[in-house]
């Protein structure tokens, strides 16, 4: 019999997983729920300089284009829009009532 000694022992572990390093702090932007808006709608009309009466027959493509583009710089404009008009100070950009305004 030979004298090889044995290599040492090969162990597996878990490190867990690292949500900060892979996680992505950008918001979820729903733009179904957007575009079914009146005021998402208000401000689109504005940007495309399009119909209103049928704003359903486009909008959809139009928002599409638009985050080819960039979706983030898209929905900035939106969101300063939405600053600058000043109706709606009580609602979030998506419609949704603040609590306590």
């Amino acid at each position: 019999m030979e004298n090889n000694p044995k290599p040492p022992t090969q162990s597996v572990g878990v490190d867990g997983f690292k949500a900060d390093l892979y996680a992505n702090d950008e918001p979820i932007i729903d733009w179904q729920k957007l575009i079914h808006l009146p005021k998402f709608q208000m401000f689109v009309i504005e940007q495309s300089r399009m119909s209103v009466s049928n704003v359903m027959e486009w909008i959809i493509g139009y928002v599409q284009d638009r985050c080819y583009e960039s979706p983030k710089d898209f929905f900035e404009q939106y969101e300063e829009w939405h600053r600058s008009k000043g109706y709606w100070g009580n609602e979030d950009l998506y419609g949704n009532l603040l609590v306590g305004t």
